[in-house]
């Protein structure tokens, strides 16, 4: 059974949904009284992340094209291990200090495998926004990796 390209769109329009309303919630500056970042702890991301990696493992059901299955396969993985990794270090089971790279790694990720998707079909109807997804996650990890990394060594 495949998808028509309506519903093939409506689902990317959803996943960028997601990623949108992930970024806004996670990254819109949140400031405490004296003025520094405040740490999320809601767990709406990190359940936002598995739910996306679920609804992204249920497109490699109806793929019809190998490498489309890989793909969705590796996504569905990335996003449910950074999610279930972010919502643990939110209810503050488990605290490692490199778990704080995990939204990072998975933003970059997902931009990665957006990037592997738009090669291997350059001709898609969705090609030009695998693009652009794809360059907005690898420029939000990087500058989250980036300042990550500036807070550890203050």
């Amino acid at each position: 059974m495949t998808l028509p390209q309506i519903q093939i769109a409506r689902a990317h329009w959803l996943l960028g949904a997601l990623f949108l309303a992930i970024i806004l919630e996670e990254y819109l500056p949140l400031l405490t009284r004296d003025g520094r970042r405040a740490r999320s702890r809601s767990t709406l991301v990190p359940w936002a992340l598995m739910v996306g990696g679920a609804g992204v493992w249920a497109t490699c059901v109806f793929a019809d094209i190998l490498h489309d299955m890989l793909i969705h396969f590796l996504w569905g993985d990335l996003l449910f291990a950074g999610g279930a990794l972010e919502l643990v270090r939110r209810r503050g089971v488990y605290d490692r200090p490199w778990l704080d790279g995990v939204m990072p790694f998975v933003f970059v990720g997902c931009g990665l495998l957006f990037l592997v998707h738009e090669r291997l079909d350059p001709s898609g109807q969705g090609a030009h926004w695998h693009l652009a997804m794809a360059l907005l996650l690898i420029a939000a990890g990087t500058l989250e990796f980036i300042r990550v990394g500036c807070a550890e060594r203050r």
